[in-house]
C-alpha cells in the first residue's frame, strides 16, 4: 500500500523546504485511500511554531484544526493522511526528536532533506503502533 505523490507535489514540497531553509518547513498531507494505496490530493502548508525551528517542527495546530473542520464539513473520502517536514542540512529520515513527537501512529510522516543547494526527494515513514520509532513506508511518484 504505497503513498502516492505527484511530481508537482514533490516539487511543491521542495519549494517549501528551500524557502524555509535553514529552518524546518511543515505541512499536512490530505488525501484518500484508492485501490491499494493512499493518494495525496492536497498539501496544506503550515507555520512552524517550534521554539528552535532550525532543529524541530511544531505544525501550527490552528491549521490542523481548520483542516479537520473543513474535511468534516465536506463529508467526502478525504482525510489527513499525515504530515511532511524538512530536515535542513540533515537526512530524509526520522530523527530521535521526531520519534519523541509521535502523537498519532496512524499518521504517515514524509521527510525531505534540504541544504543550500535545494531539497532532495522526500521519503515516507509510518510510526510504530507503540510510538517507539518508524518503519520506511513505500512512496510512489509519477515521475
Amino acid at each position: 500500500m504505497p503513498l502516492r505523490l505527484t511530481s508537482a507535489q514533490q516539487a511543491e514540497l521542495g519549494a517549501l523546504a528551500t524557502a524555509a531553509f535553514p529552518r524546518e518547513a511543515c505541512a499536512l498531507l490530505v488525501g484518500r485511500a484508492e485501490g491499494d494505496g493512499l493518494v495525496v490530493e492536497r498539501i496544506v502548508p503550515a507555520a512552524n511554531l517550534a521554539v528552535s525551528p532550525e532543529r524541530e517542527f511544531e505544525l501550527d495546530p490552528a491549521v490542523h484544526v481548520a483542516e479537520l473542520c473543513r474535511l468534516r464539513e465536506a463529508g467526502g473520502p478525504q482525510t489527513i493522511l499525515g504530515h511532511w517536514h524538512s530536515h535542513p542540512n540533515g537526512r530524509a529520515e526520522p530523527s530521535v526528536q521526531d520519534a519523541a513527537m509521535i502523537y498519532d501512529p496512524a499518521m504517515l510522516w514524509l521527510i525531505s532533506a534540504v541544504d543550500a543547494a535545494g531539497a532532495a526527494p522526500p521519503r515516507a515513514f509510518r510510526p510504530h503502533a507503540d510510538a517507539s520509532g518508524f518503519d520506511p513506508f513505500p512512496l510512489q511518484t509519477d515521475s
